[in-house]
């Protein structure tokens, strides 16, 4: 009752506000109920909580994946297809698996475990494809985490393209703990960039493989730094290696133009480290092997039975390769490798000599671990620096001793220098200088015989250190310009000329010597001006070692390459002659003396002592073109002069419509102007002689024309 009452004595001028309040009031909740559903207020807004990370190997979905090598592979959540290769008896799994040892610098969830069993191949392994070519321009280390079941194993890693495995690198790496986790590295070199897109991975290379191992590797990744020095560049070789000379009978040819070959199943196996390339130089086949380290040679299915021969030989060329070694492998009568009856040894060049070709002649004997050889199947090559070397490779053969001949079989090539050029001391093609002593008595151990070789008198130098040719009165050679020798040898190193003039004084000539076959050497005499007097030539002298063969000494000047005079002056009345070409009479006109008809000949007109002269230089063949037919049926002779040094062989045909031609073959004499008649009679049947349209010249060397007409 009293609070009732003391709310009836409430002002009456404090209602119009508190009304006021109270409609406030209402609006606001009202306001409030229409918004509550989009904006909490702020003191009750609580932020939504994160899904929590998957963990490594649980929550990933592991898939096969093709790798980009640069983006590294870690194998959580996914691997790529492998293919394995080298079973032979034994298998091969790979799975992907927790970490068996989470510790030290793998403590990674998921794992690649690789499994080997008992008999393998020793160089087996797997493979598989990458995304893309690798780019080692930035990083040339790869690296890769490995967990061995033992200590100096071999880790092999090699890179090839996909489409052809010819172009491959591997480098290896060598473990050096055992149940422990280590990193291993792998460097290659920025060359290497966009060239392989297949990486191939061996677990213990040419391990025993007697038992079942396991492996367990990860993170494999590039990283930056570890380039190696590019191999130097030093050319290549720009003259073939030696042709062999032994009897083919006696000689078993893996390699080499000069014999019949056998079969070779690869001459680069798969396990191969190193670039093989086929090339010719000088026109011989020759096989470069390019960033070596090791490369084998198969005969695998048709073994080599070597039990008849004596030696292997092999020719090699290299600039930079410090150390070379052959290996061969016999596998046995079962003919497998490994299969517990096969053999091998390995021998080592070291610092075989640059930039030149050098033959390796072994005796099989040396080879001293080859106890037999009746089942040859392999041949491997090695190069130091590891990796960094280029070989050319050439004549790879076995042969039996029997076959080498010590002597030629054939005469020295017969000169055909103008006598009228020369002085000559020992030939059976001229007259000899007289009263020559071809064995003076200098003290000299050089045995001096002369000897019938295919009917040619030759000299004979046995263990030659020096031996002298006496004149019986001095020479003046003056007026020449070369000296000539032919020699041969089977054994010789070194051999020099000297020539001797009073005094006495002399000055030798080194000559490149070539085994086991006549060569032909012209000195200019300019080599030995300054010292000897060539008005004054005394003696000869040779000195180096082994034993040479020698004919056709001589001294010469070469015959002239083009003629001195002009051809002869025809003496025909311009009546008698239809002129093609020719000072002395008018030719017919707008004659075209090059028509383009492929040839290769190089036609020039040239002044021979006031003659124009036509010069066809490397003649092939070559055309001449007249602008209307010619009718030389009343004539009945066809006159060409020509000169050559070179020629061996020259025809000259006429052509009419059709066309139809018949060649006329020329007796070539060379080094003097020949004027030849030739009847027309000798192109009836086949020419119409109404209708000569164009001339040909067919043949080799270089000829020189003039006074072309019929008449």
């Amino acid at each position: 009752m009293k609070k009732h009452h003391n709310n009836k004595n409430i002002s009456r001028s404090k209602l119009p506000i508190m009304a006021l309040v109270m409609a406030l009031g209402i609006l606001g909740t009202i306001i409030s109920c229409e918004t509550e559903d989009d904006i909490p207020p702020p003191s009750a807004y609580v932020p939504p909580t994160p899904e929590p990370e998957p963990e490594p190997g649980e929550d990933c979905t592991f898939s096969t994946i093709v790798p980009e090598l640069s983006e590294g592979m870690d194998f959580e959540c996914g691997g790529p297809e492998v293919t394995f290769f080298g079973e032979k008896d034994g298998s091969f799994t790979l799975e992907y698996i927790e970490n068996p040892d989470p510790s030290g610098i793998n403590t990674s969830e998921t794992v690649v475990e690789y499994t080997q069993t008992a008999d393998i191949e020793p160089w087996a392994g797997f493979f598989f494809d990458l995304a893309s070519k690798v780019d080692f321009t930035e990083m040339q280390t790869v690296k890769i985490k490995v967990y061995s079941p033992a200590a100096d194993q071999i880790v092999l890693m090699k890179f090839e393209d996909k489409t052809d495995d010819s172009i491959a690198k591997e480098v290896q790496a060598t473990t050096t703990v055992a149940n422990e986790w280590e990193e291993l590295s792998f460097v290659f070199s920025p060359s290497d960039s966009d060239k392989f897109d297949r990486m191939i991975l061996f677990f213990d290379f040419n391990g025993e493989k007697s038992a079942e191992t396991i492996h367990y590797f990860d993170d494999i990744v590039m990283s930056e730094g570890g380039e190696v020095e590019e191999p130097v560049e030093t050319g290549e070789p720009t003259a073939p290696a030696p042709d062999p000379t032994i009897d083919p009978t006696q000689v078993i040819s893996l390699f080499s133009d000069v014999y019949t070959t056998v079969a070779v199943d690869t001459w680069r196996t798969d396990w191969s480290n190193a670039t093989l390339e086929d090339i010719e130089i000088g026109g011989n086949a020759v096989k470069k092997y390019s960033e070596l380290n090791f490369v084998g040679v198969e005969t695998t299915s048709s073994t080599i039975d070597a039990s008849g021969m004596t030696h292997f030989r092999t020719d090699i060329w290299t600039g930079d390769a410090t150390e070379f070694k052959i290996k061969l492998v016999d596998f046995g009568a079962d003919g497998a490798f490994e299969g517990g009856d096969d053999v091998e040894h390995e021998l080592t060049f070291e610092a075989p000599a640059q930039q030149e070709w050098v033959t390796l002649d072994i005796p099989l004997s040396d080879f001293t671990g080859l106890t037999t050889k009746e089942h040859i199947a392999q041949l491997i090559f090695v190069g130091a620096p590891s990796g960094a070397n280029t070989v050319y490779v050439d004549n790879v053969l076995f042969y039996n001793e029997a076959g080498i001949s010590n002597a030629p079989t054939a005469g020295a090539p017969e000169p055909t220098m103008p006598e009228a050029n020369m002085i000559s001391v020992f030939s059976d093609t001229y007259t000899n200088a007289a009263g020559t002593d071809f064995n003076p008595n200098w003290g000299q151990s050089t045995v001096v015989t002369q000897e019938d070789i295919a009917g040619n008198n030759t000299l004979k130098y046995e263990n030659l250190n020096y031996q002298g040719t006496q004149f019986a009165s001095a020479l003046d050679v003056s007026g020449l310009t070369m000296v000539h020798l032919d020699y041969w040898t089977s054994d010789s190193s070194e051999l020099n000329l000297s020539l001797i003039s009073s005094g006495p004084v002399e000055t030798p000539y080194s000559i490149d010597i070539t085994t086991g076959e006549w060569v032909s050497i012209d000195i200019p005499l300019t080599e030995f001006s300054g010292v000897v007097d060539v008005t004054d030539v005394i003696q000869l002298k040779l000195d180096g070692n082994g034993t040479i063969y020698l004919d056709n000494i001589y001294f010469f000047s070469p015959p002239p390459t083009e003629p001195v005079a002009g051809a002869p002056t025809p003496t025909l009345a311009q009546a008698d002659v239809i002129s093609i070409f020719s000072d002395s009479y008018t030719d017919i006109a707008d004659t075209d003396f090059n028509p383009n008809w492929g040839q290769a000949t190089l036609v020039t007109q040239e002044d021979i002592a006031g003659n124009s002269t036509l010069k066809y230089e490397g003649l092939n063949y070559q055309g001449t073109q007249f602008t209307s037919a010619l009718d030389v049926s009343g004539m009945t002779m066809v006159h060409v002069d020509y000169w050559t040094q070179d020629s061996s062989a020259l025809n000259l045909s006429l052509i009419s419509t059709g066309p139809t031609e018949t060649p006329y073959a020329f007796e070539v004499t060379t080094g003097e102007w020949v004027s030849v008649d030739i009847p027309l009679t000798e192109f009836s049947g086949v020419v119409d002689l109404t209708d000569v349209i164009q001339l040909k010249f067919d043949g080799d060397g270089t000829i020189f024309l003039d006074n072309i007409y019929f008449h």
